[in-house]
């Protein structure tokens, strides 16, 4: 700023934005903006053409968007939380802001600070190899130590809270202090299934169980939106023995308020916070001391600063860590990491609960020890045992049409175009491909999927060889052919 130069803020949620302006704003003079795609067109374009036509010492705070900002005289660009998969979008182009961060960066002579309690296992390897710089703060800001982490197993805990963090939520209410509570699966009940016939209630669009929403009595899909009323009659076998199970943050929510009738309870999830400020709203809300203890997904564990907070409990994680993602234990890694960092950051201590059937499972007992060092070195081990990023690219190629025998035609066929290429023309890509298979969701909006995975390096000539396919694919295609959609290094 004293250069005259602009810098370029970016942090992984939107609501993040306001919360981030009021601390830079105590620090910096200065013209600040927000900007990112929730703002109106009219109110995107005006800041577009201010930072366009202005020669630098802008604070510009957004999310991943904002990466694209128009600026002449860039000096430095902050990604906050790096490793968060929100960063890497999910529509064409399918872009990672830290990428285009880094072309910018190297564009305009700028400095990209890459900032994270738990960096993506790429970017710690790139530091520890001298490819990137690293700077490492051993302790928290100011007065404030690491919390004390609890492991609970509640193999035979009945409700979703078990009498530890019962104890330990009642504590910290009689000390007038705040609580945050994740639950990272919203609705009421996550399944419906029939006693009789043992039918489970599934979307007829996608191939995924019902999740039960009682705040409007309907079962609804997560991925297409399909809803229908709640029901306690099969639908195969027409008897009357439907049983709902599973809990997410409704159930949680009605359970903290049966069981803390004078707590003031703040749900915070996609349910609650569709419209566009009711986020930042309900943040300063809680900030403000409104509620007690703010129960949500994972957007409650994210860049969060409240003093008051001096406990954190983890409903539940055991789902985060059985997915059939090769970085399932990262996330859950970077998830526990997180939220467990919300607390203490004041005057006072604070205590954090993680609820398992796992115990002791390794990333529990990490996450437990707050021991990032011994998780990546575990991570990294597995990573190049088993041939993974940072180890080598992911180029995950989908197909997708209403009918599976041609979702399923399509990706064989590209499987021998992509094994002709590297026999002969392409012979010096070096590639191990996998598939094609069927995801473990493999139906979603009525279109069923076939997925190819190919660890490769990404260059300019694996760059080359795919264009060339796709190409050739298209034109192959153009009557009945499934539709293909390529993602380098997808991140969910």
């Amino acid at each position: 700023l004293e250069e005259g130069r602009s810098v370029l803020y970016l942090v992984p949620e939107l609501a993040l934005t306001e919360h981030l302006i009021g601390r830079l704003s105590e620090a910096f003079e200065g013209d600040l903006t927000v900007y990112h795609s929730h703002l109106t067109p009219r109110a995107r374009t005006e800041v577009y053409i201010k930072l366009s036509r202005s020669e630098g010492g802008h604070i510009v705070v957004g999310t991943r968007s904002a990466v694209f900002a128009p600026f002449d005289n860039l000096g430095l660009i902050v990604m906050d939380e790096e490793q968060e998969h929100t960063y890497k979008s999910e529509m064409t182009p399918r872009y990672h802001a830290r990428d285009i961060a880094k072309y910018r960066c190297a564009y305009h002579k700028a400095l990209l600070v890459l900032a994270s309690a738990t960096p993506s296992i790429e970017t710690y390897t790139n530091a520890l190899n001298g490819r990137y710089g690293f700077v490492k703060l051993h302790e928290r800001y100011g007065k404030a130590v690491l919390p004390e982490v609890i492991t609970v197993d509640i193999s035979d805990t009945k409700g979703a809270i078990s009498n530890e963090l019962y104890t330990a939520i009642e504590e910290c209410l009689n000390n007038n202090q705040q609580a945050i509570l994740l639950m990272n699966r919203r609705g009421f009940n996550t399944f419906a299934s029939c006693g009789a016939c043992k039918t489970v209630l599934t979307c007829p669009n996608c191939s995924i169980s019902l999740t039960y929403h009682s705040a409007n009595r309907r079962l609804m899909c997560h991925y297409c939106g399909y809803s229908r009323d709640y029901t306690d009659t099969c639908p195969e076998c027409g008897e009357r023995a439907v049983n709902y199970g599973g809990f997410g943050t409704q159930k949680i929510e009605d359970e903290l308020e049966n069981i803390f009738p004078n707590a003031r309870v703040l749900r915070m999830d996609a349910d609650t916070t569709m419209a566009r400020y009711s986020y930042q709203d309900k943040l300063t809300a809680f900030a403000n001391g409104e509620y007690d203890i703010l129960l949500g997904t994972q957007m409650v564990a994210k860049g969060l600063d409240f003093p008051r907070v001096t406990l954190v409990g983890i409903i539940s994680i055991d789902q985060q860590l059985c997915n059939d993602d090769f970085r399932s234990s990262e996330k859950a890694f970077d998830l526990l990491m997180q939220v467990i960092g919300r607390s203490g950051r004041g005057d006072f201590k604070g205590k954090a609960y993680i609820q398992t059937v796992l115990p002791d499972n390794d990333i529990i007992e990490l996450s437990a020890s707050q021991d990032y060092e011994s998780f990546y070195k575990t991570e990294a081990i597995i990573r190049k045992s088993m041939v993974y990023p940072p180890f080598c690219d992911i180029c995950s190629v989908t197909f997708s049409n209403e009918q599976y025998n041609v979702s399923q035609k399509s990706a064989k066929a590209f499987f021998e175009m992509l094994k002709n290429a590297v026999e002969n023309e392409y012979s010096d890509v070096k590639i191990n491909v996998l598939g094609p298979i069927q995801p473990r969701i493999n139906k979603i909006s009525n279109k069923y999927r076939n997925i190819i995975t190919i660890k490769c390096k990404n260059n300019k000539r694996f760059r080359q060889m795919m264009s060339t396919l796709i190409t050739e694919y298209m034109r192959n295609t153009q009557k009945g052919g499934a539709a293909i959609v390529v993602d380098i290094n997808p991140l969910v």
